[in-house]
């Protein structure tokens, strides 16, 4: 049955603006969810409605406000309390009649690898959701779940990809030559889109996609082009890196694990050998690194 109603939950977060963007571009009839006590502005495009829920976000409120969707779709962090929430909307999706649900996976890296798992437990809640709504989708034949890997956010945040234009430098794992897929925002929400255009061949699934498979040398490279600069080369060997932040991420260090997250998605983040690469399936085809380097140089007045 073809998808038309799509509820969306975390449309005012880093990635749900560009998800809700590509939803309306195909024409989808989009419903924003929120909760009551949300303090966002609700300047969403026409045509899109707006449901606010109560904080709890309880089984039977989720339920009710989710009658008559199609698809739900939630781009909150994963983490944490989050985790139960995921649980709660699948549950929802099921008790409302819903097709399918995107779960907040999105992965910088993939969470089903046993060393991302074993490195940053944040992915093992990403794993807990998806395999609560795979054993929903065996119990319910109407209920079907779809996980999108993407890579890093590339044109997110610079900080977080280990990149520093003030002060034009780069760190750079081992000899910089691993490849590693990474996404655009604009490419998650076009590709999240296209998964519901595509509801048989993604049912049931994790899908992977990538604006480019690059190496970190060949992103530096990009950089030194737009800005017109040489840029500093910060070294470190991989192996050793990761015992240190491993250890400093045990201790409480909430930086440490995210560079670790930085570390995974730079060695263990090439989507292009993977069953379920599917840019040939959702028609998409890699964007231009150098395109993508000087869009970020330009909207972050780096030049």
């Amino acid at each position: 049955m073809a998808i038309q109603k799509v509820a969306l939950l975390g449309a005012d977060g880093n990635l749900g603006p560009s998800v809700l963007s590509a939803l309306l571009s195909h024409n989808f009839t989009v419903t924003v969810l929120k909760r009551a006590s949300s303090t966002s502005p609700s300047t969403y495009p026409s045509g899109v409605s707006v449901i606010k829920i109560h904080d709890s976000f309880a089984v039977e409120s989720v339920t009710e406000a989710l009658r008559g969707q199609d698809a739900v779709i939630t781009t909150v962090r994963g983490k944490g309390p989050q985790t139960d929430l995921q649980h709660r909307i699948a549950l929802a999706c099921v008790a409302a009649g819903v097709q399918r649900f995107i779960p907040s996976d999105f992965g910088s890296v993939d969470s089903s690898s046993q060393w991302t798992m074993d490195l940053v437990p944040l992915y093992k809640n990403k794993t807990d959701a998806r395999n609560y709504a795979a054993e929903l989708a065996e119990q319910n034949q109407a209920f079907s779940w779809t996980s999108l890997v993407c890579g890093h956010f590339f044109d997110w945040s610079l900080d977080f990809l280990h990149i520093y234009p003030q002060r034009r430098s780069m760190d750079i794992l081992d000899s910089g030559e691993q490849k590693w897929s990474a996404s655009t925002l604009f490419r998650i929400g076009e590709a999240t889109a296209r998964i519901l255009l595509h509801p048989d061949e993604t049912k049931n699934k994790i899908i992977y996609v990538q604006s480019f498979c690059v190496t970190q040398n060949e992103v530096i490279k990009a950089f030194e082009r737009a800005t017109g600069k040489e840029w500093e080369r910060v070294e470190y060997e991989a192996k050793q890196y990761e015992v240190e932040e491993k250890r400093k991420a045990d201790a409480g260090d909430a930086g440490a694990v995210e560079n670790l997250i930085w570390m995974l998605g730079a060695l263990d983040a090439d989507w292009r050998g993977k069953e379920n690469f599917a840019m040939g399936l959702l028609g998409l085809e890699d964007e231009d690194l150098d395109e993508a380097v000087r869009k970020v140089v330009e909207e972050k007045g780096l030049v």
